[in-house]
């Protein structure tokens, strides 16, 4: 619920210069693997293009367009995950999610780009507050 920095990773995807169908391009399951990829290697705190990831978060696609939460994203797609930068790099590529990019590089050319960033800042998921709340006894 509250904003987050320090250091971490950045993933970037994006489509293959030659996409020509939905195998060339970046879909909504792609982004799902990275984040999860990302949450298996010890993230702390996820963004995609500057939207806050919460457990409650839905990544999903409207027809050609991908949304977080709802609101259309633009690609390039930029994952910012806030951890201990040595060991995501290290974890990452080693989980589901590194291998399924790895995969989308290697046979749709889908363009995949994991490195170590020293600041990032994470915003407050706008969304995410108290639903229901029962006072203890």
């Amino acid at each position: 619920m509250r904003p987050v920095s320090g250091e971490g990773v950045i993933v970037v995807m994006d489509d293959s210069p030659e996409a020509r169908s939905s195998s060339n391009r970046v879909v909504d399951i792609d982004l799902r693997q990275a984040v999860n990829g990302l949450w298996q290697a010890g993230a702390e705190a996820i963004a995609v293009n500057g939207h806050r990831l919460s457990a409650r978060t839905a990544i999903r696609a409207a027809g050609d367009a991908i949304t977080v939460d709802y609101r259309s994203l633009t690609r390039p797609y930029r994952i910012e995950a806030i951890g201990d930068g040595r060991a995501l790099v290290a974890a990452f590529p080693k989980t589901p999610g590194g291998a399924w990019c790895a995969y989308l590089t290697m046979n749709f050319g889908v363009q995949y780009e994991l490195s170590m960033a020293g600041s990032l800042r994470v915003s407050a998921d706008p969304g995410l507050g108290v639903r229901e709340a029962k006072r203890a006894e």
